[in-house]
């Protein structure tokens, strides 16, 4: 943790915090753990302390540094306006040579460095995920591991359900006039092919022409999530250079967390003197999907929960516009209390009895809203509340905003 004190704009950032504790309420970790040390002001302290030498990052300080889900609801309520997510990002990266949780941090740096940016390895694992899930393996996996691990069970509950062959850019001929960039992703376009195909039928139905960039793969937002920053930037840079060739303004996303990624790569190139400018001229061009749909759509005929995603709801300002959307499409829709889900990237997986628990008021929610569908707008969430639906055998569906819009596929009509 050696840069960290000698960073002025960190110190900066850290030092903004007033200890006003209007951030507290607003955390889902606090929500869970219930200690000083896990709220917004709590961490933003221990940072405090890290720099002025009072305490040292030991194993209990990176235990809670890690319990932070990144959903940065401190930051949306935050009167000082502590940039936690750059704070949590960089901290991160100064804690990944540590020698404490070795084992949960290279698991994740090889899932991310190995599979994660490698299109064929993550379509093959995908399509593996799916055999196994298709001849229930998974559940008897879970029937074995439950009476010796909790926990391990808990996680193989929450493995994604792959929905559809993968999507592959090559399925979209290129337009001879694009008016949209779409952006496929790593995850969602291996386990969640449908619902990227759905997007695409949505864009066509409002006279969009979407172009599929063939060489892009992924954005890097879960390794920033992660600390690797380092990564993160190689990525970025990638992806920029992708969607640089397609000649068309608007970049269409499908996924909350990846849309906060890209619309972040002008601070994350910020001191790239190369791609600094680039950067920022890529981050103005990100738009999720709903951003890009009008009212060329046909009216949705079932009653639906609208969820809404943190980093919709608590950074990129995003809140209310799927229910606003539906709504002027004369749906009869519903938004939920907002709460975090606990899916949070990858934070499921290393904490997922924490994760199920703060899971339990969002499938409340959706089972007291009367509703037969539950709308959503990013990847991790929808595979976390499907599993908490499918646990509760639960009759409501839930659907990724673009598979609520878009018409039926033609083999479907």
């Amino acid at each position: 943790m050696s840069a960290i004190p000698h960073n002025p704009e960190f110190r900066d950032g850290v030092m903004r915090c007033v200890r006003c504790s209007i951030c507290v309420p607003h955390c889902p970790s606090y929500a869970v753990y219930r200690n000083e040390a896990d709220s917004p002001r709590g961490r933003v302290q221990l940072l405090r302390a890290l720099m002025e030498g009072r305490i040292e990052a030991d194993a209990n300080f990176e235990l809670h540094m890690d319990r932070c889900l990144g959903c940065r609801a401190c930051e949306d309520v935050c009167p000082s306006k502590v940039p936690w997510g750059k704070l949590l990002t960089e901290t991160r990266e100064e804690l990944l040579p540590t020698p404490h949780a070795r084992t949960r941090k290279r698991v994740t740096e090889l899932f991310l460095q190995r599979v994660v940016v490698r299109p064929d390895t993550l379509r093959l694992l995908a399509r593996l995920l799916a055999i196994i899930q298709f001849l229930r393996l998974d559940r008897l996996a879970r029937w074995v591991v439950r009476p010796f691990s909790k926990t391990t069970a808990r996680r193989i509950d929450l493995l994604p359900r792959v929905a559809g062959k993968p999507f592959e850019p090559s399925e979209i001929e290129p337009p001879e006039t694009p008016t949209v960039a779409f952006h496929s992703g790593c995850i969602m376009g291996a386990t969640l092919g449908d619902v990227q195909r759905a997007a695409i039928r949505v864009l066509e139905q409002q006279r969009h022409a979407p172009v599929v960039p063939p060489t892009q793969h992924c954005c890097g937002a879960l390794h920033q999530h992660a600390g690797l920053l380092d990564d993160a930037r190689i990525l970025a840079r990638d992806t920029i250079a992708a969607f640089e060739d397609s000649g068309v303004v608007p970049i269409c996303t499908t996924a909350a967390g990846c849309s906060l990624a890209m619309k972040e790569y002008g601070r994350l190139l910020a001191d790239d003197r190369e791609w600094a400018e680039r950067a920022a001229t890529f981050s103005t061009r990100v738009r999720d999907l709903s951003e890009l749909v009008g009212a060329n759509v046909d009216t949705p005929t079932e009653k639906i929960a609208v969820q809404e995603a943190c980093h919709h709801w608590n950074v990129q300002q995003l809140r209310g516009r799927g229910l606003a959307l539906l709504h002027n499409l004369g749906a009869d829709a519903v938004a939920l209390p907002f709460q975090c889900c606990g899916a949070a990237g990858m934070w499921s997986a290393e904490h997922p009895e924490e994760a199920w628990q703060l899971l339990q008021p969002t499938l409340d929610s959706i089972e007291k809203s009367g509703c037969t569908v539950a709308a959503i707008s990013n990847p991790g969430c929808l595979f976390h509340i499907r599993a908490g639906l499918r646990s509760r055998k639960s009759k409501v569906r839930a659907l990724h905003l673009a598979e609520v819009l878009a018409p039926p596929a033609p083999d479907e009509e």
